[in-house]
């Protein structure tokens, strides 16, 4: 008993030296363990830069990398595959080299914090911590210009058009903002029915225009264009329907197939009247016949 107790002891001993080294299960040479590269430890930028996480991977082989933020045990990346809804957040690798380090664009504040690059392995060991300090930027972030168009696309007649062009300044709002419908320049118009409002926001950097365009026409559909002053531009097409040529169309449709209905009709009640009387003759004409041979 105690002879099979050591031999289970020595055969597990074994099976835990073979997974700490490394050695495959076809019992071939040993294969060498991940491990890490000497690199910074520590990396600082100023908030809005882009962010660079090194990492430096010796035989890796077919594992994979993983990269989280502190402890949290949801993964940013795994391999070149992102597992965040941020599109921030890259990763940087060649092919057959070494460094799989975590990009982070347009770094903010609260990006700051201890992250971890880690080789998916039972080996808890093999993981690599980086500390990342984000300093105020000194000057106010820059966004990128922005202008869209919103508003219903599709207007019955006489009903009224109003779209809204929204357009967002680098570090203003744009000077003016202007409509423009296939080609020609549009401006508030009583006789057109044409009303154009505008109104601008410091904070924001946005200027907004608001057209309208009462009792709405089949001309008055196309394509409507927002330009600003700093040649920021947008289109949207808008269609007119005629619902009121539609429905007329429609129950004089509907009213010839019911006068068609009513004519078939007619016609198969004649029908049967002729044929009717076509029978009633021919009885009559054989009682006649039987009559006169009886008399006889």
């Amino acid at each position: 008993m105690e002879y099979h107790v050591d031999v289970l002891l020595l055969i597990s001993f074994i099976s835990e030296t073979i997974t700490a080294i490394g050695i495959d299960h076809n019992w071939s040479t040993p294969v060498p363990l991940p491990s890490f590269f000497p690199s910074p430890t520590n990396f600082t930028y100023t908030e809005g830069d882009l962010a660079r996480l090194e990492c430096a991977i010796n035989n890796l082989s077919t594992k994979k990398v993983i990269w989280r933020k502190g402890s949290d045990p949801n993964p940013l990346t795994i391999g070149k595959r992102t597992f965040v809804d941020d599109k921030r957040v890259i990763i940087e690798h060649t092919p057959l080299h070494r460094n799989w380090n975590l990009l982070i664009k347009q770094i903010q504040l609260d990006d700051e914090g201890m992250y971890e690059c880690q080789v998916s392995s039972k080996a808890r060991h093999l993981r690599h911590h980086v500390y990342l300090t984000v300093l105020p930027s000194e000057t106010p972030i820059k966004q990128k210009p922005d202008i869209r168009i919103s508003g219903e696309k599709y207007v019955e007649k006489g009903q009224k058009i109003n779209l809204t062009c929204n357009a967002t300044g680098e570090e203003h709002p744009p000077d003016d903002l202007d409509w423009f419908k296939n080609g020609n320049k549009l401006s508030s118009s009583i006789k057109d029915q044409i009303a154009i409002q505008k109104r601008v926001s410091l904070t924001t950097r946005t200027i907004v225009s608001i057209l309208q365009i009462s009792n709405a026409d089949l001309d008055d559909a196309g394509v409507y264009i927002c330009r600003t002053s700093d040649l920021q531009i947008t289109s949207a097409r808008v269609n007119v329907l005629n619902a009121h040529t539609y429905n007329v169309k429609r129950h004089e449709k509907d009213k010839n197939k019911a006068t068609s209905a009513a004519s078939g009709g007619s016609q198969v009640d004649n029908g049967t009247r002729d044929t009717t009387a076509h029978s009633v003759s021919l009885v009559f004409t054989s009682a006649i016949f039987i009559f006169l041979n009886n008399v006889t």
